[in-house]
Protein backbone atom coordinates (compact mmCIF):
# COMPACT_ATOMS: atom_id res chain seq x y z
CA UNK A 1 0.00 0.00 0.00
CA UNK A 2 1.13 3.54 -0.69
CA UNK A 3 2.40 5.59 2.25
CA UNK A 4 -0.08 8.49 2.24
CA UNK A 5 1.70 10.28 5.09
CA UNK A 6 4.73 10.78 2.83
CA UNK A 7 2.75 13.20 0.66
CA UNK A 8 4.12 15.91 2.95
CA UNK A 9 7.65 14.98 1.80
CA UNK A 10 7.02 15.82 -1.86
CA UNK A 11 8.77 18.89 -3.22
CA UNK A 12 6.80 21.79 -4.68
CA UNK A 13 7.67 20.85 -8.25
CA UNK A 14 6.71 17.22 -7.67
CA UNK A 15 3.39 18.35 -6.20
CA UNK A 16 2.70 20.41 -9.34
CA UNK A 17 3.37 17.34 -11.50
CA UNK A 18 1.11 15.22 -9.29
CA UNK A 19 -1.63 17.88 -9.33
CA UNK A 20 -1.95 17.84 -13.12
CA UNK A 21 -1.83 14.03 -13.12
CA UNK A 22 -4.53 13.74 -10.42
CA UNK A 23 -6.79 16.71 -11.15
CA UNK A 24 -6.73 16.82 -14.94
CA UNK A 25 -5.53 13.32 -15.85
CA UNK A 26 -2.77 14.81 -17.98
CA UNK A 27 -0.17 12.61 -19.67
CA UNK A 28 3.55 13.16 -19.10
CA UNK A 29 3.83 14.95 -22.43
CA UNK A 30 0.93 17.27 -21.56
CA UNK A 31 2.40 18.01 -18.11
CA UNK A 32 5.76 18.80 -19.69
CA UNK A 33 4.10 21.24 -22.08
CA UNK A 34 2.15 22.92 -19.28
CA UNK A 35 5.23 23.32 -17.07
CA UNK A 36 7.56 24.26 -19.92
CA UNK A 37 9.88 21.32 -19.35
CA UNK A 38 11.03 18.37 -21.43
CA UNK A 39 9.11 15.15 -20.91
CA UNK A 40 12.11 13.38 -19.41
CA UNK A 41 12.24 15.82 -16.49
CA UNK A 42 8.59 15.02 -15.80
CA UNK A 43 9.34 11.28 -16.10
CA UNK A 44 12.20 11.63 -13.63
CA UNK A 45 10.15 13.47 -11.02
CA UNK A 46 7.21 11.11 -11.49
CA UNK A 47 9.50 8.20 -10.62
CA UNK A 48 10.67 10.14 -7.54
CA UNK A 49 7.02 10.55 -6.51
CA UNK A 50 6.49 6.79 -6.73
CA UNK A 51 9.59 6.24 -4.60
CA UNK A 52 8.73 8.78 -1.89
CA UNK A 53 5.22 7.38 -1.53
CA UNK A 54 6.58 3.82 -1.23
CA UNK A 55 4.71 2.79 -4.37
CA UNK A 56 7.86 1.48 -6.08
CA UNK A 57 8.82 -1.81 -4.44
CA UNK A 58 10.36 -5.05 -5.78
CA UNK A 59 7.83 -7.67 -6.75
CA UNK A 60 5.01 -5.27 -7.65
CA UNK A 61 3.70 -5.11 -11.17
CA UNK A 62 3.39 -1.86 -13.10
CA UNK A 63 -0.39 -2.17 -13.03
CA UNK A 64 -0.42 -2.50 -9.22
CA UNK A 65 1.75 0.60 -8.81
CA UNK A 66 -0.36 2.65 -11.23
CA UNK A 67 -3.53 1.52 -9.41
CA UNK A 68 -2.15 2.63 -6.03
CA UNK A 69 -1.38 6.09 -7.39
CA UNK A 70 -4.78 6.41 -9.06
CA UNK A 71 -7.01 5.07 -6.27
CA UNK A 72 -5.09 5.97 -3.09
CA UNK A 73 -3.08 9.12 -3.78
CA UNK A 74 -4.94 10.97 -6.53
CA UNK A 75 -8.22 11.32 -4.52
CA UNK A 76 -6.25 12.92 -1.68
CA UNK A 77 -4.56 15.39 -4.04
CA UNK A 78 -7.93 16.37 -5.52
CA UNK A 79 -9.21 17.10 -2.01
CA UNK A 80 -6.10 19.05 -1.00
CA UNK A 81 -6.05 21.43 -3.95
CA UNK A 82 -8.93 23.12 -5.76
CA UNK A 83 -6.72 24.85 -8.33
CA UNK A 84 -3.08 25.22 -9.35
CA UNK A 85 -2.98 28.45 -7.29
CA UNK A 86 -3.36 26.30 -4.19
CA UNK A 87 -0.40 24.19 -5.30
CA UNK A 88 1.78 27.28 -5.79
CA UNK A 89 1.61 28.06 -2.08
CA UNK A 90 2.40 24.47 -1.10
CA UNK A 91 5.25 24.42 1.43
CA UNK A 92 7.18 21.12 1.39
CA UNK A 93 7.94 19.62 4.78
CA UNK A 94 11.23 20.77 6.24
CA UNK A 95 11.72 17.25 7.60
CA UNK A 96 12.10 15.61 4.21
CA UNK A 97 15.48 13.92 3.89
CA UNK A 98 15.20 11.67 0.88
CA UNK A 99 14.44 14.24 -1.81
CA UNK A 100 16.69 16.28 -4.03
CA UNK A 101 15.58 19.69 -5.25
CA UNK A 102 16.54 19.18 -8.85
CA UNK A 103 13.88 20.71 -11.06
CA UNK A 104 12.54 23.23 -8.50
CA UNK A 105 13.65 26.20 -10.57
CA UNK A 106 12.44 26.65 -14.10
CA UNK A 107 14.97 25.49 -16.68
CA UNK A 108 14.97 27.57 -19.88
CA UNK A 109 14.38 25.67 -23.09
CA UNK A 110 17.48 25.18 -25.28
CA UNK A 111 18.00 27.76 -28.03
CA UNK A 112 18.45 26.82 -31.66
CA UNK A 113 18.45 23.36 -33.17
CA UNK A 114 21.87 22.22 -32.06
CA UNK A 115 21.71 18.60 -30.96
CA UNK A 116 24.48 19.22 -28.48
CA UNK A 117 22.26 21.63 -26.53
CA UNK A 118 19.11 19.47 -26.48
CA UNK A 119 18.23 17.74 -23.21
CA UNK A 120 19.18 14.09 -22.98
CA UNK A 121 16.27 11.65 -23.28
CA UNK A 122 17.08 8.83 -20.84
CA UNK A 123 17.10 5.46 -22.61
CA UNK A 124 15.55 3.68 -19.55
CA UNK A 125 12.24 5.35 -20.44
CA UNK A 126 12.61 5.93 -24.16
CA UNK A 127 10.39 3.15 -25.40
CA UNK A 128 7.69 3.97 -22.85
CA UNK A 129 7.72 7.70 -23.65
CA UNK A 130 7.60 7.08 -27.37
CA UNK A 131 4.86 4.49 -27.00
CA UNK A 132 2.73 7.11 -25.29
CA UNK A 133 3.25 9.73 -28.04
CA UNK A 134 -0.11 10.84 -29.38
CA UNK A 135 -2.11 9.00 -26.73
CA UNK A 136 -3.68 11.20 -24.07
CA UNK A 137 -5.08 8.29 -22.08
CA UNK A 138 -1.85 6.41 -21.44
CA UNK A 139 -1.09 5.81 -17.74
CA UNK A 140 2.13 7.11 -16.21
CA UNK A 141 5.05 4.75 -16.52
CA UNK A 142 7.66 4.40 -13.78
CA UNK A 143 11.11 4.61 -15.35
CA UNK A 144 13.38 4.51 -12.29
CA UNK A 145 14.43 0.89 -11.66
CA UNK A 146 14.77 -0.60 -8.17
CA UNK A 147 18.27 -0.29 -6.72
CA UNK A 148 20.57 -3.19 -7.64
CA UNK A 149 20.29 -6.14 -5.31
CA UNK A 150 17.46 -4.76 -3.15
CA UNK A 151 15.17 -7.61 -2.13
CA UNK A 152 12.43 -8.03 0.45
CA UNK A 153 13.15 -10.27 3.44
CA UNK A 154 10.57 -13.05 3.63
CA UNK A 155 10.65 -14.89 6.98
CA UNK A 156 8.10 -17.46 5.86
CA UNK A 157 10.19 -18.46 2.86
CA UNK A 158 13.31 -18.81 5.01
CA UNK A 159 11.47 -21.08 7.47
CA UNK A 160 10.15 -23.18 4.58
CA UNK A 161 13.62 -23.70 3.15
CA UNK A 162 15.06 -24.61 6.55
CA UNK A 163 12.31 -27.19 6.97
CA UNK A 164 13.05 -28.72 3.58
CA UNK A 165 16.77 -28.94 4.33
CA UNK A 166 16.09 -30.62 7.69
CA UNK A 167 13.83 -33.22 6.05
CA UNK A 168 16.46 -33.99 3.39
CA UNK A 169 19.25 -34.37 5.98
CA UNK A 170 17.14 -36.70 8.12
CA UNK A 171 16.21 -38.75 5.07
CA UNK A 172 19.83 -39.21 4.02
CA UNK A 173 20.79 -40.19 7.58
CA UNK A 174 18.00 -42.76 7.98
CA UNK A 175 18.37 -44.22 4.50
CA UNK A 176 22.12 -44.39 3.74
CA UNK A 177 21.45 -46.26 0.53
CA UNK A 178 19.75 -43.12 -0.79
CA UNK A 179 22.86 -41.03 -0.21
CA UNK A 180 24.95 -43.78 -1.75
CA UNK A 181 23.00 -43.37 -4.97
CA UNK A 182 23.95 -39.69 -5.11
CA UNK A 183 27.59 -40.47 -4.26
CA UNK A 184 27.89 -43.09 -6.97
CA UNK A 185 29.85 -41.64 -9.93
CA UNK A 186 28.14 -41.68 -13.29
CA UNK A 187 29.79 -43.96 -15.87
CA UNK A 188 31.97 -42.04 -18.32
CA UNK A 189 31.10 -42.23 -22.01
CA UNK A 190 34.28 -41.34 -23.82
CA UNK A 191 37.33 -39.41 -22.77
CA UNK A 192 39.79 -39.38 -19.87
CA UNK A 193 39.67 -41.83 -16.98
CA UNK A 194 37.51 -40.67 -14.00
CA UNK A 195 40.67 -40.52 -11.91
CA UNK A 196 42.43 -38.18 -14.33
CA UNK A 197 41.00 -34.74 -15.15
CA UNK A 198 40.68 -33.81 -18.80
CA UNK A 199 43.57 -31.58 -19.93
CA UNK A 200 42.69 -27.96 -20.69
CA UNK A 201 43.66 -26.58 -24.09
CA UNK A 202 46.78 -24.48 -24.00
CA UNK A 203 46.25 -20.80 -24.94
CA UNK A 204 47.79 -19.64 -28.18
CA UNK A 205 48.23 -16.08 -26.85
CA UNK A 206 48.13 -14.11 -23.62
CA UNK A 207 44.59 -14.54 -22.18
CA UNK A 208 44.37 -10.83 -21.43
CA UNK A 209 45.18 -9.72 -24.96
CA UNK A 210 42.17 -9.14 -27.17
CA UNK A 211 42.30 -8.25 -30.86
CA UNK A 212 42.52 -4.51 -31.43
CA UNK A 213 39.17 -2.86 -32.09
CA UNK A 214 40.51 -1.04 -35.13
CA UNK A 215 41.15 -4.24 -37.04
CA UNK A 216 44.21 -5.93 -38.51
CA UNK A 217 45.45 -7.86 -41.50
CA UNK A 218 45.03 -11.38 -40.13
CA UNK A 219 42.71 -13.33 -37.90
CA UNK A 220 43.66 -13.45 -34.21
CA UNK A 221 43.01 -15.94 -31.42
CA UNK A 222 43.06 -15.58 -27.64
CA UNK A 223 41.83 -17.39 -24.53
CA UNK A 224 39.39 -15.58 -22.22
CA UNK A 225 38.73 -16.83 -18.67
CA UNK A 226 35.08 -17.70 -18.08
CA UNK A 227 32.94 -19.18 -15.36
CA UNK A 228 32.74 -22.47 -17.29
CA UNK A 229 35.31 -25.25 -16.70
CA UNK A 230 36.83 -24.84 -20.14
CA UNK A 231 37.74 -21.37 -21.47
CA UNK A 232 36.17 -20.18 -24.70
CA UNK A 233 38.54 -19.55 -27.56
CA UNK A 234 38.11 -16.19 -29.24
CA UNK A 235 38.33 -16.39 -33.04
CA UNK A 236 38.31 -13.25 -35.19
CA UNK A 237 38.59 -12.22 -38.80
CA UNK A 238 38.65 -8.88 -40.65
CA UNK A 239 36.00 -7.70 -43.12
CA UNK A 240 37.56 -6.87 -46.52
CA UNK A 241 34.94 -4.15 -47.09
CA UNK A 242 35.23 -1.86 -44.06
CA UNK A 243 38.10 -3.39 -42.07
CA UNK A 244 35.83 -4.28 -39.14
CA UNK A 245 37.11 -7.03 -36.83
CA UNK A 246 34.46 -9.75 -36.61
CA UNK A 247 34.16 -12.28 -33.79
CA UNK A 248 32.96 -15.86 -34.20
CA UNK A 249 30.09 -17.05 -32.00
CA UNK A 250 29.82 -20.86 -32.12
CA UNK A 251 26.58 -22.78 -32.57
CA UNK A 252 24.73 -23.87 -29.45
CA UNK A 253 22.13 -23.03 -26.84
CA UNK A 254 22.01 -20.14 -24.38
CA UNK A 255 19.62 -18.65 -21.83
CA UNK A 256 17.76 -15.66 -23.28
CA UNK A 257 15.85 -13.22 -21.08
CA UNK A 258 15.88 -12.96 -17.29
CA UNK A 259 14.47 -14.76 -14.27
CA UNK A 260 13.42 -12.55 -11.36
CA UNK A 261 14.80 -14.99 -8.79
CA UNK A 262 18.28 -14.65 -10.36
CA UNK A 263 18.20 -10.92 -11.17
CA UNK A 264 16.07 -8.61 -8.97
CA UNK A 265 16.36 -5.83 -11.58
CA UNK A 266 14.51 -7.86 -14.22
CA UNK A 267 12.05 -5.81 -16.30
CA UNK A 268 8.75 -7.05 -17.71
CA UNK A 269 10.09 -7.09 -21.28
CA UNK A 270 12.81 -9.60 -20.30
CA UNK A 271 10.56 -12.46 -19.14
CA UNK A 272 10.11 -15.33 -19.44
CA UNK A 273 13.67 -16.64 -19.59
CA UNK A 274 13.87 -19.35 -22.24
CA UNK A 275 16.38 -21.48 -24.10
CA UNK A 276 17.43 -20.51 -27.63
CA UNK A 277 19.55 -22.46 -30.10
CA UNK A 278 21.54 -20.49 -32.67
CA UNK A 279 23.66 -21.64 -35.59
CA UNK A 280 27.23 -20.29 -35.70
CA UNK A 281 27.60 -16.68 -36.87
CA UNK A 282 29.98 -13.70 -36.92
CA UNK A 283 29.34 -10.37 -35.19
CA UNK A 284 31.27 -7.08 -35.24
CA UNK A 285 33.66 -6.79 -32.34
CA UNK A 286 32.76 -3.12 -31.77
CA UNK A 287 30.11 -0.63 -32.73
CA UNK A 288 30.44 0.90 -36.22
CA UNK A 289 32.52 4.07 -35.97
CA UNK A 290 32.24 7.49 -37.59
CA UNK A 291 35.18 6.70 -39.90
CA UNK A 292 33.73 3.41 -41.13
CA UNK A 293 30.27 4.88 -41.68
CA UNK A 294 31.84 7.71 -43.68
CA UNK A 295 33.29 5.11 -46.08
CA UNK A 296 29.76 4.01 -46.97
CA UNK A 297 28.59 7.63 -47.36
CA UNK A 298 31.52 8.32 -49.69
CA UNK A 299 30.77 5.25 -51.81
CA UNK A 300 28.40 6.93 -54.29
CA UNK A 301 26.08 7.91 -51.48
CA UNK A 302 25.17 4.31 -50.61
CA UNK A 303 24.64 5.50 -47.03
CA UNK A 304 23.08 8.82 -46.08
CA UNK A 305 24.73 11.17 -43.62
CA UNK A 306 23.71 11.02 -39.94
CA UNK A 307 20.81 13.28 -38.97
CA UNK A 308 23.18 15.42 -36.89
CA UNK A 309 26.95 15.82 -36.82
CA UNK A 310 27.04 16.69 -33.10
CA UNK A 311 26.99 14.70 -29.86
CA UNK A 312 25.70 15.91 -26.51
CA UNK A 313 28.99 17.56 -25.49
CA UNK A 314 30.68 18.02 -28.89
CA UNK A 315 29.31 20.38 -31.53
CA UNK A 316 31.63 18.85 -34.18
CA UNK A 317 31.52 15.06 -33.75
CA UNK A 318 30.85 13.08 -36.93
CA UNK A 319 33.32 14.85 -39.26
CA UNK A 320 36.02 15.67 -36.70
CA UNK A 321 39.08 13.37 -37.10
CA UNK A 322 39.47 13.37 -33.31
CA UNK A 323 36.31 11.27 -33.09
CA UNK A 324 36.85 9.02 -36.11
CA UNK A 325 37.12 5.98 -33.83
CA UNK A 326 33.99 6.83 -31.83
CA UNK A 327 30.64 5.13 -32.55
CA UNK A 328 28.47 6.76 -35.20
CA UNK A 329 25.21 8.18 -33.77
CA UNK A 330 22.10 9.93 -35.09
CA UNK A 331 21.44 7.04 -37.51
CA UNK A 332 18.00 5.44 -37.74
CA UNK A 333 17.19 1.76 -38.22
CA UNK A 334 17.07 2.03 -42.01
CA UNK A 335 20.46 3.77 -42.17
CA UNK A 336 21.99 1.08 -39.96
CA UNK A 337 20.52 -1.70 -42.12
CA UNK A 338 21.78 0.01 -45.29
CA UNK A 339 25.33 0.18 -43.94
CA UNK A 340 25.36 -3.50 -42.96
CA UNK A 341 24.11 -4.47 -46.43
CA UNK A 342 26.84 -2.32 -48.04
CA UNK A 343 29.46 -4.09 -45.89
CA UNK A 344 28.15 -7.52 -46.93
CA UNK A 345 26.57 -8.13 -43.56
CA UNK A 346 23.22 -7.49 -41.83
CA UNK A 347 21.87 -6.26 -38.51
CA UNK A 348 22.05 -9.01 -35.86
CA UNK A 349 18.87 -10.61 -34.63
CA UNK A 350 17.95 -9.85 -31.04
CA UNK A 351 18.90 -13.41 -30.04
CA UNK A 352 22.29 -13.15 -31.80
CA UNK A 353 23.01 -9.85 -30.07
CA UNK A 354 22.11 -11.22 -26.64
CA UNK A 355 24.10 -14.44 -26.97
CA UNK A 356 27.19 -12.50 -28.08
CA UNK A 357 26.80 -10.30 -25.00
CA UNK A 358 25.90 -12.90 -22.36
CA UNK A 359 27.53 -16.14 -23.42
CA UNK A 360 25.95 -19.60 -23.12
CA UNK A 361 25.28 -19.31 -19.37
CA UNK A 362 23.33 -16.05 -19.63
CA UNK A 363 25.51 -13.57 -17.70
CA UNK A 364 23.85 -10.44 -16.29
CA UNK A 365 26.67 -8.25 -17.63
CA UNK A 366 29.06 -9.19 -20.46
CA UNK A 367 31.91 -9.65 -17.97
CA UNK A 368 29.98 -11.49 -15.24
CA UNK A 369 27.18 -11.34 -12.71
CA UNK A 370 28.09 -8.16 -10.81
CA UNK A 371 28.37 -4.51 -11.84
CA UNK A 372 31.84 -3.08 -12.31
CA UNK A 373 31.55 0.56 -13.38
CA UNK A 374 35.14 0.60 -14.63
CA UNK A 375 34.28 -1.87 -17.42
CA UNK A 376 31.65 0.18 -19.30
CA UNK A 377 30.76 3.72 -20.36
CA UNK A 378 27.52 4.52 -18.53
CA UNK A 379 26.07 7.32 -16.38
CA UNK A 380 29.01 7.93 -14.03
CA UNK A 381 30.16 11.11 -12.27
CA UNK A 382 30.38 12.99 -15.61
CA UNK A 383 26.74 12.28 -16.44
CA UNK A 384 24.12 15.05 -16.26
CA UNK A 385 21.25 12.78 -15.19
CA UNK A 386 19.92 12.51 -11.65
CA UNK A 387 20.70 8.79 -11.38
CA UNK A 388 24.43 9.16 -12.08
CA UNK A 389 26.87 6.87 -10.25
CA UNK A 390 29.46 9.06 -8.51
CA UNK A 391 31.68 6.07 -7.68
CA UNK A 392 33.23 5.97 -11.16
CA UNK A 393 34.84 8.47 -13.54
CA UNK A 394 35.65 7.43 -17.11
CA UNK A 395 36.30 10.97 -18.34
CA UNK A 396 33.46 10.99 -20.93
CA UNK A 397 30.29 13.06 -20.78
CA UNK A 398 28.75 11.01 -23.59
CA UNK A 399 30.32 8.54 -26.07
CA UNK A 400 33.69 6.84 -25.60
CA UNK A 401 35.97 5.41 -28.35
CA UNK A 402 34.77 2.09 -29.74
CA UNK A 403 36.56 -0.78 -27.99
CA UNK A 404 37.80 1.42 -25.14
CA UNK A 405 36.92 -1.17 -22.45
CA UNK A 406 38.72 -4.43 -23.41
CA UNK A 407 38.39 -5.80 -19.86
CA UNK A 408 34.61 -5.58 -20.21
CA UNK A 409 34.51 -8.01 -23.15
CA UNK A 410 32.02 -10.87 -23.30
CA UNK A 411 33.21 -14.49 -23.19
CA UNK A 412 33.45 -14.44 -26.98
CA UNK A 413 35.60 -11.29 -27.01
CA UNK A 414 32.86 -8.90 -28.17
CA UNK A 415 33.31 -5.33 -26.89
CA UNK A 416 30.98 -2.46 -25.93
CA UNK A 417 27.97 -4.69 -25.31
CA UNK A 418 27.18 -2.68 -22.16
CA UNK A 419 26.80 1.09 -22.36
CA UNK A 420 28.42 3.60 -24.75
CA UNK A 421 25.48 3.60 -27.24
CA UNK A 422 22.33 1.54 -27.66
CA UNK A 423 22.43 -0.65 -30.77
CA UNK A 424 19.74 -1.36 -33.36
CA UNK A 425 18.89 -5.03 -33.97
CA UNK A 426 16.95 -6.53 -36.88
CA UNK A 427 13.82 -7.76 -35.05
CA UNK A 428 10.43 -6.18 -34.58
CA UNK A 429 9.48 -6.03 -30.92
CA UNK A 430 7.34 -8.81 -29.47
CA UNK A 431 6.92 -10.77 -26.21
CA UNK A 432 9.25 -13.67 -25.52
CA UNK A 433 8.21 -17.28 -26.05
CA UNK A 434 8.05 -19.72 -23.13
CA UNK A 435 9.32 -22.62 -25.21
CA UNK A 436 12.70 -23.37 -26.70
CA UNK A 437 13.38 -21.59 -29.99
CA UNK A 438 15.76 -22.25 -32.85
CA UNK A 439 17.29 -19.28 -34.71
CA UNK A 440 14.42 -16.89 -33.78
CA UNK A 441 14.06 -13.66 -35.76
CA UNK A 442 11.14 -12.02 -33.95
CA UNK A 443 7.66 -11.21 -35.33
CA UNK A 444 7.17 -11.05 -39.11
CA UNK A 445 5.99 -7.44 -38.84
CA UNK A 446 5.41 -4.78 -36.22
CA UNK A 447 5.46 -1.13 -35.24
CA UNK A 448 8.43 -1.02 -32.87
CA UNK A 449 12.11 -1.64 -33.55
CA UNK A 450 14.42 -2.78 -30.75
CA UNK A 451 17.60 -1.27 -29.30
CA UNK A 452 19.92 -3.22 -27.00
CA UNK A 453 22.88 -2.67 -24.68
CA UNK A 454 22.22 0.57 -22.81
CA UNK A 455 24.11 3.83 -23.33
CA UNK A 456 26.36 6.47 -21.80
CA UNK A 457 23.31 8.06 -20.13
CA UNK A 458 21.95 4.91 -18.44
CA UNK A 459 22.06 3.64 -14.89
CA UNK A 460 23.51 0.21 -14.08
CA UNK A 461 20.14 -1.58 -14.37
CA UNK A 462 19.75 -0.59 -18.01
CA UNK A 463 23.20 -1.64 -19.23
CA UNK A 464 22.46 -5.24 -18.26
CA UNK A 465 22.77 -7.52 -21.28
CA UNK A 466 19.12 -8.66 -21.08
CA UNK A 467 17.60 -5.15 -21.14
CA UNK A 468 15.53 -4.45 -24.26
CA UNK A 469 13.93 -1.16 -25.31
CA UNK A 470 11.60 -0.56 -28.25
CA UNK A 471 10.98 2.48 -30.46
CA UNK A 472 7.72 3.14 -32.28
CA UNK A 473 8.66 6.33 -34.17
CA UNK A 474 9.71 5.78 -37.81
CA UNK A 475 13.19 7.04 -38.71
CA UNK A 476 13.98 7.74 -35.04
CA UNK A 477 17.62 8.72 -34.53
CA UNK A 478 19.37 10.29 -31.55
CA UNK A 479 22.73 10.75 -29.84
CA UNK A 480 22.58 7.60 -27.73
CA UNK A 481 21.86 5.01 -30.47
CA UNK A 482 24.37 3.38 -32.84
CA UNK A 483 24.72 -0.16 -34.23
CA UNK A 484 26.93 -3.10 -35.17
CA UNK A 485 26.51 -5.77 -37.88
CA UNK A 486 26.47 -9.58 -38.03
CA UNK A 487 26.98 -12.22 -40.70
Amino acid sequence: MANKENISLLSKYQMRVLYYKSKEGATHEEIAEILGRDVNTVQYHMSKIYKVLDITRPGKTREEMDSELKHEICPIIRQMFQSIDDVKIWAPSAARTNQDDEGEEEIPAPAGNEAAASPYQPPPSVEKVLRQAGSGSSPPRVTQPPPPGRTRFNLGRVISWVAVIVVVVIGLWVYPQVSAIFRKPAPAAEGPSPTQPAPLPEPTENPASLPAASGGATAARAILPTASPAPIQVVTRVSPVDGMVQVSVPAGEFKMGSARMDDPQTLDEEVPQHTVYLDAYWIDQTEVTNARYALCVADNGTCTRPGSTASLSRSDYYENPLYAGFPVIHVNWNQAAAYCAWAGRRLPSEAEWEKAARGPEGRIFPWGQALDGSLANYCDINCTNGWKDTNFDDGYVDTAPAGDYPAGASVYGVLDMAGNVYEWVADWYGPYSRTMQENPVGPASGLEHIIRGGSWGDDSAHIRAATRSHINIPDYATDFIGFRCAE
